[in-house]
């Protein structure tokens, strides 16, 4: 018996955002694209958290000023842009809807800077800007790459800094608070804050780390409880790999135990450098302490875009930014182990960076 479809947004390095349509039934699954839609280099998607009909999108163009747009979600999944702003900086790889949703923060990592982006009573469009932040203007090499509220602050990794930069309000405006130091030459990339902890998945190293977040006012360096690799086993002789995505599963009545989920990036230019069985996802768990459960082979290229969705959060879509299209798995034996249910290579599976599931 089929089941009712599932709607997939794809954020894309193309001229589109594509829908796609997501059928479970087991091992007859299915995976079509429903339709395109104008969205110019829609790297990073997320929907506004207290209204599932509006979409919000960074715009990052490799020649010029980045920016953020808005965007509605029409009863058949497709989208229609709404407004515009810019990110005040270039190449922004991500966006936050926090404070309430009431803003949107982008990062820019090419400009070593973040930006605020007030929204209207609508939610919809964009009235103001916040204020601009810049790290560290002494250091060319700060390069942020995500924002991830977390209480009353905003947490920024910075690949080219080796921090994970604390942002706060103060008198209305973002303010740098603090800093959590990473491992130099690491390359902090994307976190999770958990129940006191840190999690973060380093680009440059290839690793995961755990570390206790302090308080504000503790400015000693804080020690890491865990630093695994997220590398594979065998890796292909010559191949360069930068891991890209982290995040956790949430505890539910169906997935009672938390895993977080890395992916492996093989970026080598040449096919011989590359593992025909793609590249993998990387499953951790978290109790008693941090370790690698397994490692889950996707038959992606340059695994990228990685996201947790389904009503039970049953099911992990990803995508190969330079092979394999995309593909939706099925989360088993409780989270910590992942079986392949549909794969779609056709028009409109390719450069495909972040998902959004509706």
């Amino acid at each position: 018996m089929w089941n009712n479809p599932i709607t997939l947004l794809g954020g894309t390095y193309t001229a589109f955002i594509n829908t796609y349509s997501f059928v479970p039934n087991g091992l007859l699954s299915t995976l079509s694209l429903v339709g395109q839609s104008p969205g110019q280099s829609s790297t990073w998607i997320s929907l506004h958290p207290k209204n599932c009909s509006l979409l919000f999108s960074t715009v990052e163009l490799a020649t010029e000023p980045g920016s953020i747009a808005s965007f509605i979600i029409d009863s058949g999944g497709l989208v229609r842009q709404i407004d515009q702003t810019p990110s005040f900086g270039n190449s922004p790889p991500h966006l936050a809807i926090v404070n309430h949703g009431k803003e949107v923060i982008a990062p820019n990592y090419s400009s070593g800077n973040v930006a605020s982006h007030v929204l209207g009573e609508d939610q919809a469009y964009f009235v103001s800007t916040g204020n601009l932040v810049t790290f560290n203007a002494r250091q060319a090499s700060s390069h942020p790459h995500e924002a991830v509220q977390y209480g009353d602050e905003v947490f920024i990794p910075d690949l080219g800094a080796d921090k994970v930069w604390r942002l706060q309000k103060d008198d209305g405006k973002w303010t740098v608070k603090g800093f959590i130091q990473q491992p130099l030459g690491s390359g902090p990339r994307h976190i999770v804050p958990l129940k006191g902890k840190l999690y973060t998945i380093h680009e440059m190293g290839n690793t995961v780390t755990e570390q206790v977040i302090p308080s504000l006012d503790d400015t000693k360096p804080q020690e890491l409880i865990a630093n695994i690799s997220t590398l594979p086993p065998t890796v292909p002789a010559g191949s360069l790999y930068n891991a890209a995505e982290l995040f956790v599963s949430p505890p539910s009545i169906h997935y009672p135990t938390p895993y977080l989920y890395a992916s492996n990036r093989n970026v080598s230019p040449l096919p011989v450098q590359t593992d025909p069985l793609g590249d993998t996802i990387a499953i951790f768990a978290l109790e008693p302490k941090l370790h690698l459960v397994r490692h889950v082979h996707t038959g992606l290229q340059q695994l990228r875009g990685v996201s947790l969705g389904g009503e039970h959060g049953q099911y992990v879509a990803a995508a190969g930014l330079a092979g394999g299209g995309i593909a939706v798995f099925e989360r088993v034996d409780g989270g910590a182990d992942l079986k392949l249910l549909a794969r779609y290579d056709g028009v409109g599976s390719e450069k495909v960076s972040s998902f959004v599931w509706t």
